[in-house]
Parts: C-alpha cells; sequence; structure tokens
C-alpha cells in the first residue's frame, strides 16, 4: 500500500489548521501538541533559544571591561576563556594566556596558598575562594591581584571548571600572609 503525496490543497488545509496550535504555542497557552515528533521539535526550539540567550548574557557580563574574568578546565585550570580586562592585568594577549594556566601566573611564593584554596574547591569542602596574591606579569613584573573564584560541577559533583573576577589591587597594599575561603557549601567560613 502506498501513500500519495498531498495536493497543494490538502497542504494549505492543513497549514490552515494548524495555525491556531502555533499561535496558542507562542503565547504559552497550551504546553504541547500532541504528536511525539512535533513535541520533541518545539521543545528543542524552546531548549536552543533559551541557550542562546543564556549564553548572550554570560558573554556580556564576561566581557565587562571593569574586572578581569577567566574560565579555566579542570584540573589542570588551563585558562580556557579569557576576557580584555584581564589580559590587561596580566599583560598578555588572549591567544598567549590560552596557553597558560591559573597556577602558572601565580608568585612563586603565593602558590601554594593558592593551590590550598583550589584544593578545597576540588574536595567540595567549597564552591568558591577568594584570595588576594601576586601575579607574575609577562615582562615579569608583579602585580598584587583579589581573585573571586567559583567552581562549576557537573551533575556528579565533580568540578569541572572555574570562573573566577580578578581585580588588581593598589601597589602599596601588602600581601596577606593567609588566604580566605569563603563556602557556598558544606563548610564554614575559615582562614588558612
Amino acid at each position: 500500500m502506498s501513500k500519495s503525496r498531498p495536493t497543494y490543497q490538502e497542504l494549505e488545509n492543513r497549514l490552515a489548521a494548524a495555525e491556531p496550535i502555533v499561535d496558542a504555542l507562542k503565547h504559552h497557552e497550551v504546553d504541547a501538541v500532541v504528536g511525539a515528533e512535533k513535541i520533541a521539535f518545539l521543545l528543542l526550539r524552546e531548549v536552543r533559544e533559551e541557550l542562546v540567550n543564556s549564553e548572550a548574557g554570560f558573554r556580556a557580563i564576561f566581557e565587562l571591561a571593569g574586572i578581569g574574568m577567566l574560565q579555566a578546565d579542570s584540573p589542570a585550570f588551563r585558562f580556557t576563556r579569557v576576557n580584555q580586562k584581564f589580559c590587561d592585568i596580566a599583560g598578555y594577549s588572549a591567544e598567549e594566556l590560552l596557553t597558560k594556566t591559573y597556577i602558572g601566573l601565580t608568585h612563586p611564593e603565593d602558590r601554594q596558598r593558592d593551590m590550598d584554596g583550589l584544593a578545597r574547591v576540588l574536595q567540595a569542602k567549597t564552591n568558591s575562594w577568594s584570595i588576594d596574591k601576586r601575579c607574575v606579569r609577562k615582562d615579569g613584573s608583579v602585580v598584587l591581584v583579589r581573585v573571586n573564584g567559583a567552581a562549576l560541577r557537573d551533575v556528579g559533583g565533580r568540578v569541572v571548571r572555574i570562573l573566577a573576577m580578578i581585580s588588581d589591587l593598589p601597589a602599596d597594599r601588602k600581601v596577606p600572609v593567609s588566604s580566605t575561603t569563603k563556602s557556598s557549601r558544606k563548610s564554614p567560613k575559615k582562614r588558612h
């Protein structure tokens, strides 16, 4: 038994019958249309639109000129995304920073404190951290920065990347002996 192709008039009639349903979906008057293929298509389209909107919002915030922003993978903490302000603070181009790691820019005397904070994040003792530390710029000069970072975890709780805001601090400010780790989960505020 073979199916014949619908005529132009039949297609036009189907489209006319579907218009009220499409309008109802657009105005959120109904949640679904009967038929698995139609539901899947409509849901995927809506998810895609939300993802595009979310990414555009994140990109706009990330590129704010007033504060350095970075994203790095885990566990190596290699930069995967940086904004222009962070490039200015570090003295590197974005392309150069994408070949470097978060710890690699840290002054050698501050690395252990920095790694201790990151270890707490990896061990799920906290989801965020804050540290004042020295960074070594491309030209070898040292800049004091404040880092406020957060971990992004997968559904299993594993850290997949970190996001951090970096602000440069006045040059006459002293480097602290200990870092402050802020907890957004599980642990109370502690000093190291």
